[in-house]
């Protein structure tokens, strides 16, 4: 059976006078939907429901009229008007010969038709689903029972040059006793278990749900499968409420299809990387503990590198090693390559993506692009080129990035940096998410941080020009803090110093300690000395700033031996974009400073 749609009417003919049912004209599918099964060779498509579509025959015709008015002019492109009429006493039995003399596509002209005005939720799916599905593509749409009857057959049909895209309903109300399964999940299950090769060759699996909303299929497909005892790549979940919006059952086929390519890369990937990881910690334990020391210990001290990031640098180079040489090896990688040339099979013909996908993509490469607050913070990371802030409060909240030479703002052995001082070391410039600032910006000026924010869904733009230099001392306070703000009790801080696996660390904490606790030391003298209207003042003087522009001047605040300022460390853009983001900086600090055109 082909797919069809809403019957175009056409002016009745005069009583009496048998019409030819033209022929069905459906809302064309999604051109995608035809070359996606025109490429896999999927020629037939079979949907297992316990719902029916109504029988084509004299009594639903006249229950459809009953009940829907506005169902008659459609009736009447396939039906004489006079034998349709309320007051034919003869109607039933006139209906009953003209079906009777029918066709199979009239008959299906009639069907869809009434399942057009069906009060039956179940019958108006069946008709979304003839709409969408490619006419060239033989649809075929069983009761349980049915497919009990002709599964063996069915399956049989199956071949890998005409491929069958199976559909079954979550919720079959089988008995489980008489036909084996009671649920579409059963019916997969089976097929998984019995022939497994099948699936992603000769056919594949979706499972149709009307408890699901459309965009939820991904979040509840681990569940169900889980539920079920069931492989991730023998199904995937579509929402019933797809059927009657083309693009998102298009994008529910679409990842149906790509799914039993995209699991089984996952799976030897997975199993790949299990093997590696035990080859690469055996290669771990094998490391001379003279050489780890070295490189993890004295190594990190002097570059004044955190002996955690030295650890996990370590641990790459064992692990990517050792993935690559298990997953490249031939059974593996032939089976990989696979899997990736079929999906590239349907990837070729669309890679237009759902707003869900599309979310989820952001978020992801947000997670390559950058690190989050948990990552920097919750291990007190030192401060490090691309380190990106939350400066001010209320309206004057205003994101900050840090761009450093990264060898410049280590802290090295006594926890001191290189030329610690020195003016050239740190600046902090502006981030901007507002498009008309980002716009009125020259090209020169500003440079794009892509992924950024919670989603991943922005773009930001760092502004050069007012960029400004920033006090270490003051952002080096984030570090203490497992939450990243910037606060500092010197006298708290002396009693009970912070821990942190680097030794450099430990003593950069307490020099923190003691350049503000010298400035806490002169404010109480004067406070001791002259009252605290003087010792205000000195505090307004005295407590260090967070850098040289105005716009900084007066964050910062002091009181009762504790100092404060309204800055929070957020994340970090990871490199290679943090080295980009000094590359460009770079370039704006060289940039062609000419002589001014006084001719123009």
């Amino acid at each position: 059976m082909k797919g069809e749609a809403m019957l175009l009417p056409i002016e009745p003919q005069e009583a009496g006078v048998p019409v030819d049912a033209p022929a069905a004209k459906p809302a064309a599918p999604r051109p995608g939907l035809t070359d996606l099964f025109t490429r896999l060779r999927i020629k037939r498509v079979v949907f297992v429901d316990d719902m029916v579509e109504p029988v084509a025959d004299a009594a639903n015709v006249i229950d459809t009229l009953t009940r829907r008015e506005d169902a008659r002019q459609l009736l009447e492109s396939l039906f004489p008007v006079a034998v349709l009429a309320n007051d034919n006493e003869a109607r039933f039995d006139q209906l009953t010969a003209l079906l009777g003399d029918m066709d199979a596509a009239e008959l299906e002209a009639v069907t869809t038709i009434l399942s057009e005005f069906t009060e039956e939720e179940g019958a108006r799916d069946i008709l979304q689903l003839r709409r969408n599905i490619p006419e060239q593509v033989d649809l075929k749409i069983l009761t349980p029972a049915e497919w009990h009857a002709q599964q063996q057959e069915i399956i049989e049909q199956c071949r890998e040059d005409a491929r069958t895209l199976f559909l079954f309903d979550q919720e079959l109300n089988g008995d489980p006793q008489v036909l084996g399964f009671a649920t579409g999940a059963d019916i997969i299950k089976g097929l998984a278990q019995s022939e497994p090769v099948g699936f992603g060759t000769r056919w594949f699996c979706g499972m149709l749900s009307h408890t699901l909303n459309s965009g939820d299929e991904i979040s509840s497909w681990r569940q169900l499968a889980e539920d079920n005892a069931i492989a991730l790549k023998f199904f995937m979940p579509i929402a019933k409420q797809s059927l009657s919006d083309g693009d998102r059952f298009y994008g529910a086929v679409y990842r149906t299809l790509i799914n039993t390519y995209c699991e089984t890369m996952k799976t030897l990937a997975k199993d790949g990387l299990r093997e590696a990881l035990d080859a690469a910690l055996k290669r771990f334990d094998d490391i001379d503990p003279l050489a780890f020391e070295h490189i993890i210990v004295n190594s990190s001290e002097e570059e004044g590198v955190s002996e955690l990031e030295t650890l996990l640098r370590l641990y790459a180079i064992v692990h990517k090693d050792e993935a690559k040489r298990v997953i490249l090896r031939e059974a593996e990688f032939l089976k990989f390559a696979d899997a990736a040339t079929g999906v590239k099979a349907v990837a070729d013909i669309s890679r237009e993506l759902t707003a869900e996908t599309q979310a989820h993509l952001n978020l992801l490469r947000a997670q390559e692009l950058h690190d989050g607050p948990e990552l920097v913070n919750g291990y007190n990371d030192p401060l490090r080129n691309g380190d990106v802030f939350e400066i001010g409060e209320g309206n004057d909240l205003g994101l900050f990035v840090l761009i450093a030479q990264p060898c410049d703002i280590m802290v090295r052995p006594g926890g001191k940096r290189v030329r610690e001082n020195n003016f050239k070391v740190a600046v902090i410039c502006p981030l901007t998410l507002d498009p008309a600032e980002v716009e009125a910006e020259p090209p020169h000026l500003k440079h794009f941080i892509p992924n950024f924010g919670d989603k991943g869904d922005v773009t930001a733009a760092v502004l050069f020009k007012r960029g400004t230099v920033v006090n270490l001392n003051v952002l080096d306070l984030t570090v203490l803090d497992k939450n990243g703000r910037c606060d500092i009790t010197p006298a708290e801080l002396k009693k009970e110093p912070k821990r942190f696996p680097t030794r450099a660390w430990e003593d950069r904490c307490a020099e923190l300690a003691k350049h503000f606790g010298k400035v806490a030391g002169e404010i109480e003298d004067a406070r001791k000395k002259h009252g605290d209207e003087v010792a205000d003042l000195i505090a307004k003087a005295t407590v260090p700033r967070v850098g040289l522009s105005n716009a900084l001047k007066g964050h910062g605040s002091y009181v009762a031996g504790a100092f404060h300022y309204p800055i929070k460390r957020i994340g970090r853009i990871r490199d290679p974009g943090a080295a980009s983001l000094l590359a460009a900086f770079g370039r704006f600090l060289s940039r062609d400073a000419l002589e001014h055109d006084f001719a123009r």
